[in-house]
């Protein structure tokens, strides 16, 4: 009888096959040969959900279709694995934060998925199987953008041991711009959606504890909350609006002084001031970047 693989290497494929050759060849191409390959149509979220499931192997990690591996991904992740640790999480070559090497504890993975300061995608990453179960994917098909960041988020809260990080570069990152981090657009709908999906994948047990980390992240997207005030020249406060404003008074939110006094005085004057200061601010620092 055939061993089962150490790894397996999930690769969603949609709409991408000017890259899915040199992603596929990548993945061949390892140093590591215990591993299986699965390739499955992003299509359908629950295409994803079934692979895992009976994936055979001790790990899983994921690829994305539009980038690839360097030849010893696979080896430097499995290298980093141990009894110790739930999820292995390496660099990624575009990474302007560049991880240091360490470990850390899954409330501190969690803040920092919600921070951004790691990656929210599931790629360079290695996850054991059994944190995967029949809630991982379960999400509605037409939430399609963010649903890797709440993957993430299950997947940590489902941690018993320690998460290692690791500042070797373990995977080649493509920015598509036909992708759809690159040509989605969020409504204030939308977003309200994934707050939602942001607040609800928090365990009872955390939430004291995770929520502040929550609502920190619906607040940097707290331009489209404000500026729907100045679009439509309203002054009637959305649900999104009154939920973030009750969840910062119910779990003791600090955060900015700026993100607060924004939320509270919104209205069309306002905010058209509020995103006035905001275009500014981000053209300044694409300034400094260009002459640094």
């Amino acid at each position: 009888m055939k061993q089962s693989p150490k790894i397996s290497v999930v690769v969603p494929v949609y709409k991408a096959e000017r890259f899915l050759h040199g992603c596929v060849d990548s993945i061949l191409a390892q140093t590591f040969e215990d591993f299986e390959l699965l390739l499955i149509d992003d299509g359908s979220p629950d295409s994803s959900g079934k692979i895992c499931e009976s994936a055979r192997s001790e790990y899983i990690t994921f690829v994305d279709s539009d980038d690839s591996l360097p030849s010893t991904a696979l080896h430097d992740l499995y290298a980093l694995a141990g009894e110790e640790y739930d999820i292995i999480i390496g660099n990624y070559d575009r990474n302007p934060k560049q991880y240091a090497d360490g470990e850390m504890d899954k409330l501190e993975l969690v803040k920092r998925i919600y921070a951004y300061s790691i990656a929210s995608s599931p790629y360079a990453k290695l996850f054991r199987r059994e944190l995967f179960d029949e809630e991982t994917f379960d999400l509605p098909r037409d939430f399609v953008m963010g649903e890797d960041f709440i993957m993430n988020l299950r997947l940590a809260f489902a941690c018993d041991r320690k998460i290692r990080i690791a500042h070797t570069v373990v995977y080649h990152y493509n920015d598509n711009t036909e992708g759809i981090m690159n040509t989605f657009n969020y409504t204030l709908d939308y977003l309200g959606r994934s707050y939602y999906f942001k607040k609800s994948v928090i365990p009872e047990p955390y939430r004291e504890r995770c929520m502040p980390y929550c609502i920190a992240n619906v607040l940097m997207m707290n331009h489209v909350i404000v500026g729907h005030y100045y679009y439509h020249k309203t002054r009637e406060k959305t649900q999104l609006h009154l939920q973030v404003i009750e969840d910062i008074r119910n779990y003791g939110y600090k955060g900015q002084w700026w993100e607060r006094f924004a939320l509270r005085f919104a209205n069309p004057m306002f905010s058209r001031l509020y995103l006035g200061i905001r275009a500014m601010t981000l053209w300044l620092k694409r300034m400094k970047r260009r002459w640094i």
